[in-house]
């Protein structure tokens, strides 16, 4: 459980790295790409997922678009 805990926490972190964090991450462009690029990074992929859970769709590919898609109509909302 520690692990995984210090495992999101770099992932935060990475993602603070990257210009996404908590306040202002809801109106950046592509927050999807950006999500999928950082867990890319640490091994977290499509194919990684599917075979983790014995599955043949995770559906990353859908919630990578949905973020892409509905966070960007916030773009410019303060």
């Amino acid at each position: 459980m520690a692990d995984d805990k210090q495992k999101l926490d770099q992932i935060i972190s990475h993602l603070e790295q990257e210009g996404i964090n908590a306040q202002d991450s809801i109106g950046t462009h592509g927050v999807g790409d950006k999500v999928a690029q950082v867990l890319n990074n640490f091994g977290v992929t499509p194919e990684a997922v599917q075979n983790w859970l014995g599955i043949k769709e995770c559906g990353c590919k859908k919630r990578q678009k949905f973020l892409n898609g509905v966070l960007s109509f916030l773009k410019g909302v303060k």
